[in-house]
C-alpha cells in the first residue's frame, strides 16, 4: 500500500526525512510515533501528494505519486481518508454538509453523496446531529464528523495526524476502537502520535522516526 524509496525532504538546507526507505502493506495498523520536528506530518503530507520528496519516490496503492501532475491528484486522493488534530471542519456548513462537500469535490453527483455522508453518519451515531453546525459540537463529536468526512468516499487508507491531541483520554480510546473497526474492514492505517499511552493500548506495529529517518520497526514497546 505504501512504499519510499530513499525518500529525503529539505526545507532551506535544514533536512527533514534522510534517504528513508518503508513499506507499509495492505491491511496494516501502524503507529509512527518520535520527538516534535521529527518528520512525521512531512511523511504524512506526502502520502497524500500535499508535498513531493527532494529525492526518492513515494508509492501508494500501487501508484508513484510524487511523479503525478495535479489533474491526478484527484483520482488519487479519493483512495485516501485524512484526519488531522485540529478538525478543519467548516464552520459555516452543518455536518451532512462538511461531508458531501468533500465527495462532490471528488465528483461524486449529489445523490450518491448524500446516501454515502448519511451511511457513514448512521455508522458514527451522528445521524441526528446532521443538521448541527461544527461550533454547536462537542470536542468527541467534532472528531466523528471529520472521521466520517474521512471515510465517506471509502478510502483503502487512513493517515491520522494527532488525531488524539485534542480529545481527552475517553475520547481518545473512543477513536482508536473506531480506527481499529476501519482497518479490520480492510482499510491500512497509519496514525502518526508522540502520546506514549496510546502507543501502548494497541498491539501494533510502530515505527520510530528520529532525525528524519526511522530507528526502530517493530512492537512497542521497544
Amino acid at each position: 500500500m505504501i512504499r519510499l524509496r530513499s525518500v529525503s525532504k529539505e526545507y532551506e538546507r535544514r533536512t527533514i526525512l534522510d534517504a528513508l526507505d518503508l513499506q507499509v502493506d495492505a491491511g496494516e495498523f501502524v503507529f509512527l510515533t518520535g520527538p516534535s520536528g521529527a518528520g512525521k506530518t512531512t511523511l504524512l503530507r506526502m502520502l497524500y501528494a500535499a508535498e513531493h520528496p527532494t529525492e526518492g519516490e513515494v508509492w501508494v496503492a500501487g501508484r508513484r505519486i510524487d511523479e503525478m501532475v495535479r489533474a491526478q491528484l484527484p483520482l488519487l486522493r479519493r483512495k485516501i481518508g485524512v484526519i488531522f488534530q485540529d478538525f478543519k471542519l467548516l464552520r459555516r456548513k452543518t455536518v451532512l454538509e462538511n461531508i458531501t462537500f468533500v465527495l462532490r469535490i471528488h465528483g461524486i453527483a449529489p445523490r450518491e453523496a448524500h446516501r454515502r455522508s448519511m451511511k457513514v453518519l448512521r455508522r458514527l451515531g451522528l445521524q441526528n446531529r446532521q443538521a448541527a453546525f461544527p461550533d454547536a459540537l462537542s470536542g468527541g463529536e467534532q472528531q466523528r464528523v471529520a472521521i466520517a468526512r474521512a471515510l465517506a468516499y471509502q478510502p483503502r487508507l487512513i493517515l491520522a495526524d494527532e488525531p488524539t491531541g485534542n480529545l481527552d483520554a475517553d475520547l481518545a480510546s473512543e477513536l482508536l476502537s473506531l480506527l481499529c473497526d476501519i482497518n479490520y474492514q480492510g482499510a491500512t492505517v497509519l496514525v502518526a502520535t508522540h502520546d506514549h499511552a496510546i502507543l501502548e493500548s494497541i498491539p501494533a506495529r510502530t515505527l520510530v522516526l528520529h532525525q528524519g529517518q526511522i530507528h526502530y520497526d517493530g512492537m512497542w514497546p521497544p
